[in-house]
């Protein structure tokens, strides 16, 4: 899902016309998308891509991923609810889905924009309706912001596919709670200090190194509330750059 954000979040959508989630101001660096507090807000919903497909992650740094616990896209880990009421296709029922780009430009012109991939925008669906939804190209939404969730998947680190002996990043994704980090530590092995990264982008970390540092490497996390957790030894010393290391982890 794609919204002008610089922070991966979720986001509980009620509504009967959603997208991928585009939205036209930037929700990885703002929060105003969520400005009206716990309550609903009016938005746009429209969808791209293959109609039972995965959204794709952009501006946030995050993979293509398709599966039960993410819906859209994700920034920086902040998840909304989404909900539609345009009968007789939709549930009515509110779907999750998490942020992962931002709009390139006007999306539209209007204030709020979610493009949802095929599979999210379908989900919103009763039973047997979900091409008839997509067919409508573009619906009026409600949503708002939630927790992030995503069940039994740990906190996960994408090694950027540039990593070198000199130059460490890691897109770190999957966050519960509040969806995004406000600092990330870093530590080689055998070693009880950590040193502190930076987030160059995204979801995306990153830290200048040297060979002699080297893995397993451990992370330490806290989150924009204060919580913290240590994934330990996570990233082997004989990591690939592009691939992707999961915790046993999260908050």
């Amino acid at each position: 899902m794609a919204f002008n954000l610089q922070n991966p979040f979720s986001i509980f959508i009620f509504v009967c016309s959603i997208a991928s989630l585009f939205a036209s101001n930037s929700l990885c660096s703002s929060d105003d998308l969520f400005a009206n507090g716990d309550g609903f807000s009016p938005a746009l919903g429209t969808w791209y891509g293959d109609p039972r497909g995965a959204g794709s992650g952009g501006a946030c740094g995050w993979a293509n991923w398709a599966n039960d616990e993410i819906l859209g896209f994700i920034y920086k880990e902040k998840d909304v609810g989404i909900v539609i009421s345009r009968e007789p296709y939709c549930s009515l029922n509110p779907i999750t889905i998490t942020i992962i780009d931002e709009c390139p430009g006007a999306c539209n012109n209007v204030p709020f924009h979610f493009d949802l991939s095929g599979t999210a925008f379908g989900a919103m669906a009763n039973p047997g309706q979900a091409d008839n939804l997509r067919n409508l190209g573009q619906v009026d939404i409600q949503y708002r912001r939630v927790p992030c969730y995503y069940g039994r998947t740990k906190i996960a680190f994408k090694i950027d596919a540039k990593t070198n002996p000199n130059w460490f990043a890691p897109a770190i994704e999957f966050e519960d709670g509040d969806g995004g980090l406000s600092s990330v530590e870093i530590s080689p092995a055998g070693s009880q200090q950590f040193v502190p990264m930076k987030n160059i982008w995204g979801a995306v970390w990153e830290a200048d190194v040297s060979p002699s540092f080297h893995g397993p490497y451990s992370f330490r996390l806290r989150s924009p509330t204060g919580k913290v957790v240590v994934a330990s030894n996570v990233v082997p010393n004989g990591f690939v750059p592009g691939q992707t290391y999961f915790s046993n982890v999260n908050f």
